[in-house]
């Protein structure tokens, strides 16, 4: 039987998770994690880079950080995985679907002003198969209606639109690490990348709490994924 995916393992991870083990630090702000979130820095040029449990957990992040409240209206395509949903009705909110172009697979971006009402706040574009969405357009939308956009670039990892990486466009773009990307840290992990830098501070203090409450998966990095993550990149 075909495997549907073979994890990308380079052969180095192990030594890479004792040295961890050995660090004496297993999860928020390990050496490890700080490694990986410099390096994602430096190679996309976002302001900020958080690592996450996974992109789900990095969709919810984008939530938390915009602040999301019931009632609030998010547009994103009809074609994504349940996550990316998920992430704004678990605040609240309500999704708005509109159609996906045939031949991308990825939101129509000449639909989607019809759907933007005085309830929208966000735009999500989702980069099928690391096919980049028209990010051109949906940004110029953003702007002249005061809106933010979350780029669920799970799929989208060095991929790039007009020379630009992906998830580095929107106000803030999330990656996956799962063992059926080209990355992974483990099988699961994730990254928020921050582009807007006047979310930074919110990001930087929703860590913090999550450093101390026991309950707040969404922004815990942990640093064993980190270790796994660190030789692949």
């Amino acid at each position: 039987m075909i495997p549907f995916n073979a994890p990308p393992v380079v052969g180095t991870e192990l030594d890479y998770m004792q040295s961890a083990m050995g660090s004496g630090k297993l999860c928020g702000d390990g050496g490890f994690t700080r490694r990986c979130q410099q390096w994602l820095e430096q190679r996309f040029g976002s302001a900020k880079v958080l690592l996450t449990p996974s992109c789900t957990a990095s969709l919810e992040m984008a939530a938390l950080l915009l602040d999301i409240q019931p009632g609030d209206e998010v547009i994103m395509p009809s074609y994504t995985f349940v996550s990316t949903a998920n992430a704004f009705v678990l605040r609240g909110a309500k999704i708005v679907f509109v159609d996906v172009r045939p031949d991308t697979m990825n939101i129509d971006e000449t639909l989607i002003e019809a759907a933007i009402t005085d309830k929208t706040r966000v735009i999500v574009p989702v980069h099928y198969a690391g096919v980049a969405c028209e990010m051109d357009t949906i940004m110029a939308l953003a702007k002249k209606h005061n809106l933010f956009v979350v780029e669920d670039a799970a799929q989208g990892v060095i991929s790039t639109y007009k020379g630009r990486a992906l998830g580095t466009i929107g106000h803030i773009g999330c990656f996956s690490f799962h063992e059926t990307k080209n990355y992974t840290a483990g099988g699961e992990g994730g990254a928020t990348l921050i582009n807007d830098k006047a979310l930074i501070e919110r990001a930087r203090s929703s860590v913090k709490r999550a450093l101390t409450a026991a309950s707040s998966s969404v922004v815990r990095s942990i640093n064993i994924p980190g270790a796994i993550l660190a030789p692949a990149i």
